[in-house]
């Protein structure tokens, strides 16, 4: 996952923005504006109030962060493995102005060094996907989460439509893993079991996607031609990979650039 995110993240910021992750999405609502919603439609779930310190489990580079801690008023810590996207992260936080309210903390989230009863809430955007043991992780976030307060996720899980007998499912599926550099993708039964473990109380679960009125995947749909997010249509698309190959052969970008282009695409 780590030299994954080296390799990716400038592909993410380049084509999807600072926040690394879908959205229900409205019609005539724009891709970015859905990404914001999602993240204060997840800090009013929690219940943030102003002064509150919150964790936020496998930060990214910190869009979600910088946005919930303007949107409610909370200091939040970003948990993060990966050296490069913590560096660009605190770039950012400078830039947006939070940098005085909001830090990282380079740490395995299967292992935090942070102690017992710290925060007031924590919550994780399409990251503890990336976790070898969903226990393990979810029962590291119960440790580090005051009692009584709450946890909210989002999280890549497979549906009961899912059937592993099925040829197709399961190549879909192993591209995905490949092309997001995950591990095997659990279904959602699976992670409520392991919430439940792990010692927390299922309050409220449900599938955004099935209500969702514009299609989660839209942006990735290369039939769908769109100015405000043209670097995801085909054309964009064609113009990036092509850039990558030119600039790799050049030696201005890194060697295996065009490689982690192509298995993007496949995973689109």
């Amino acid at each position: 996952v780590n030299k994954y995110y080296d390799l990716a993240t400038s592909f993410y910021e380049f084509g999807w923005g600072e926040s690394f992750h879908f959205a229900h999405r409205f019609n005539g609502e724009s891709l970015r504006e859905s990404i914001k919603r999602h993240e204060h439609f997840l800090a009013l779930q929690l219940g943030l109030k102003p002064g509150q310190k919150v964790l936020d489990v496998g930060c990214g580079i910190g869009g979600p962060l910088r946005e919930i801690a303007r949107f409610s008023l909370v200091s939040v810590t970003g948990l993060n493995n990966n050296e490069y996207q913590i560096s660009r992260g605190k770039e950012l936080n400078r830039l947006a102005g939070v940098d005085k309210t909001c830090d990282f903390v380079k740490a395995d989230f299967m292992k935090m060094p942070i102690p017992d009863n710290s925060y007031d809430a924590v919550y994780a955007i399409e990251a503890t996907c990336h976790a070898p043991d969903a226990y393990g992780c979810y029962s590291q976030i119960y440790r580090v989460l005051k009692p009584g307060q709450c946890f909210a996720a989002y999280e890549w899980c497979m549906t009961d439509a899912y059937d592993h007998e099925n040829r197709d499912h399961l190549r879909i599926k192993a591209e995905i893993e490949v092309g997001d550099g995950l591990p095997d993708i659990r279904s959602t039964t699976q992670c409520i079991e392991a919430l439940e473990k792990a010692g927390f109380e299922v309050v409220w679960s449900k599938d955004l996607a099935k209500e969702a009125p514009v299609p989660w995947y839209l942006p990735l749909d290369k039939s769908h031609f769109s100015l405000s997010s043209f670097r995801l249509t085909a054309v964009g698309r064609f113009f990036t990979k092509n850039l990558v190959k030119t600039l790799e052969y050049v030696g201005l970008a890194p060697k295996g650039s065009e490689r982690v282009s192509n298995f993007l695409e496949q995973a689109a």
